[in-house]
């Protein structure tokens, strides 16, 4: 080993050392870093309206204001000084069929996501479909803006009378998001030895049984975290939802739009949707618990 060599290696050693000793300095620093935005979210809805933006900014609001998450639910008019005088002043509709509308799209085009990745997944990952090209293709999809391609789709929607549909919403998202669903998921079928399937056939089954009785279930845990990430961004998808969507569809990212009174936002209420938007993928993160720790380590060892 040459001189530069070593001390290379040795000051590897020394910072390998440091990080070891405030790696839970760090940690906690990380941690912090991410969870803030969620704390001051939280804590902003159920602030009244005097602390929303106020300099210095209050940490811990002086009175819990609940009204923030009641008035989502009940609709009616949102005056937070309590007279009618008062210029903040905003009518809400309840935001529980824009929840039931997120909800819906957001399944659909994570169920049509992932089951037609799964099937381009094994054509491209076993049958080699496409050769080399076909998966880059694939991909260079999400290479383009979404922004670029919303005439068109508008335009194809209107003549298909699939604007404001359930229908659209779901394809829109299903096509954007296709192209990680192949990826993630073929990733995740090439760990799987071919030689599985081939076995299974010698026992009489064809490719397609062989495919989805024997790879599938070895691919479960990789197919929950591919369908995690999925709903995260068809949850949160706002572009798509906002050009294709008027009166009767309305999402829960273009609902949190809507919170602009006369004279300034209504960060509190705005906030408190805010958090409600958050449950349901915390909810079924924790539901598909037992898969998401397979899944997200798949493939961490190679053969």
């Amino acid at each position: 080993m040459s001189r530069s060599e070593r001390e290379i290696a040795e000051k590897a050693e020394v910072l390998e050392e440091k990080l070891a000793k405030h790696g839970y300095v760090i940690l906690a620093l990380a941690v912090v870093f991410t969870l803030f935005p969620l704390f001051w979210l939280f804590m902003t809805s159920l602030k009244p309206l005097g602390e929303w933006a106020s300099r210095p900014p209050i940490w811990i609001p002086s009175s819990l204001e609940f009204k923030n998450y009641w008035i989502l639910f009940t609709g009616g008019n949102y005056s937070p000084q309590g007279g009618s005088q008062s210029s903040m002043i905003l009518t809400f509709t309840s935001v529980t069929p824009a929840l039931i509308d997120s909800a819906i799209c957001t399944a659909g085009g994570t169920i049509l996501s992932i089951v037609v990745g799964l099937l381009a997944a094994f054509g491209i990952a076993r049958h080699k479909i496409g050769g080399n090209f076909l998966p880059l293709f694939v991909l260079s999809a999400r290479m383009i803006p979404p922004v670029t391609a919303l005439i068109p789709i508008i335009i194809l929607y209107s003549t298909l009378h699939l604007i404001d549909t359930h229908v659209g919403i779901v394809m829109a998202y299903a096509v954007f998001t296709l192209p990680y669903s192949v990826w993630m998921i073929r990733s995740f079928i090439d760990e799987i030895p071919t030689q599985l399937e081939e076995s299974a056939m010698v026992d009489g089954l064809s490719p397609l049984a062989a495919h989805f009785k024997v790879t599938l279930p070895l691919i479960r845990g990789g197919v929950m975290a591919t369908a995690l990430f999925i709903a995260v961004l068809n949850w949160s998808e706002f572009l798509l939802a906002l050009t294709l969507t008027h009166e009767a569809i309305i999402t829960v990212p273009v609902k949190l739009t809507y919170f602009v009174a006369s004279v300034a936002v209504l960060y509190g209420p705005q906030s408190a949707l805010g958090i409600i938007a958050i449950v349901p993928l915390i909810v079924f993160g924790y539901t598909i618990q037992r898969y998401l720790a397979r899944g997200l380590t798949f493939g961490a060892v190679k053969r």
